[in-house]
């Protein structure tokens, strides 16, 4: 029993710790997924508006630069190696502006239609680019000057008006952006403490559980340890120890206690003529009978077999001998039926008294006296309470 109940033990403790483990994994998952998953998100939808007002503004820059390189060459007239050195960089300008441009389409946090226009009217501004470089390149200066005055200036303060827009857009986005962020790490942050919560409910569950179980284990334990598995009544060793607490007691203090040994007559021929059920069966109903019949403080227990034990605290002889027959009698005049067979038993009682012992004797002269006493009554005819001689 002890080896059972180590081992449910061992295995309560272990289903508790990997619900607690699992629980702690699921935990930890749940929490850095979804702060894995906040900080993608947010890192895509914080840093794509940065991304478009940056671009906005390179490409503000580079427009800038293509217009101050037609101003200079137009302004210096220049030469053609001059204007082939103003060429090379207005393409590079412009190469940069159209990647500006893609990387602002490619983002979420630009408005699609502020973006239309700006390609429309920087493919305009373009147009016009083409054709002050080409009077530049016949030495056409003052029709080069008058188209940067003219439409160029016009077309360039429409791109910027645009670019304006796109930027302002985007940082409308990063801010809008920000906010959702707070918010949804405000909500991760209540999902977490309501999982650690829930978590922690589990744990407690688990460990109420644990201690629960432990507990009815011990209690299985202490009564498997002190009762009889059939009868429900004390076994021989919690009753024997019992009998020499009482027996310890009377000497000490000089109170008087009853102890009667009891056997069931002729137990052998019931079990052989109605088997063995019917057999358990009438130890179950004697021992029932006998603790319907008897004070809370007396003490029944199954010394072995058919042989039971009774003993009663604080009880002399005459008024255990009174008792013990009341007993007798009732177990004598009932009938028990097993499966529509009825069964009629006795018993036979062999009662002594601490009173008949002396100060030297214990435990072992008075079961020899009780044991002599059964069996007299036994010698006598059975079914009869024997009192105990000196």
């Amino acid at each position: 029993m002890n080896r059972q109940r180590k081992h449910a033990v061992l295995y309560i403790l272990v289903a508790g710790f990997l619900i607690a483990f699992v629980g702690v994994v699921l935990f930890v998952w749940i929490y850095f997924s979804s702060m894995r998953e906040m900080h993608q998100t947010t890192r895509k939808l914080y840093e794509q508006p940065y991304a478009v007002a940056n671009a906005a503004l390179a490409l503000e820059s580079d427009l800038h630069q293509i217009r101050g390189s037609l101003l200079y060459a137009s302004l210096i007239q220049a030469d053609r190696q001059q204007l082939a050195t103003t060429v090379a960089l207005i393409e590079a300008r412009e190469s940069s502006a159209q990647q500006k441009i893609a990387a602002i389409a490619r983002s979420d946090a630009s408005d699609s239609q502020h973006v239309a226009q700006l390609k429309q009217t920087l493919a305009a501004l373009n147009q016009v680019r083409d054709q002050i470089l080409q009077a530049l390149n016949t030495t056409r200066y003052a029709e080069a000057n008058r188209l940067i005055e003219t439409q160029w200036s016009t077309r360039f303060s429409e791109v910027a008006r645009l670019n304006e827009l796109v930027l302002k857009t985007a940082n409308q986005r990063a801010t809008q952006y920000v906010s959702e962020s707070q918010q949804r790490l405000e909500k991760h942050t209540t999902h977490g403490l309501m999982y650690a919560a829930l978590l922690l409910g589990l744990f407690l569950v688990v460990g109420v559980f644990v201690a629960w179980r432990i507990y009815q284990l011990h209690i299985e334990a202490d009564k498997f340890a002190f009762t009889d598995f059939l009868t429900g009544i004390a076994n021989r060793r919690h009753f024997i120890h019992e009998l020499e607490s009482e027996i310890r007691r009377s000497q000490r203090y000089g109170s008087v206690f009853a102890f009667a040994m009891v056997d069931i007559d002729h137990f052998k021929k019931i079990n052989d003529q109605h088997g063995h059920h019917a057999g358990d069966l009438i130890l179950q109903n004697f021992c029932l009978r006998c603790v319907n019949a008897l004070r809370t403080s007396d003490m029944v227990g199954r010394l072995g077999g058919e042989e039971f034990g009774i003993l009663m605290p604080m009880t002399d002889l005459h008024e255990a001998a009174r008792v013990i027959e009341r007993l007798r009698s009732e177990i004598d005049h009932s009938v028990m039926s097993d499966h529509g067979e009825h069964i009629h038993y006795t018993a036979s009682f062999g009662l002594v008294s601490t009173s008949q012992l002396s100060d030297q004797q214990g435990l072992a002269h008075l079961m020899k006296m009780a044991d002599a006493a059964l069996y007299a009554a036994k010698q006598q005819g059975r079914n009869r309470v024997f009192l105990a001689n000196h």
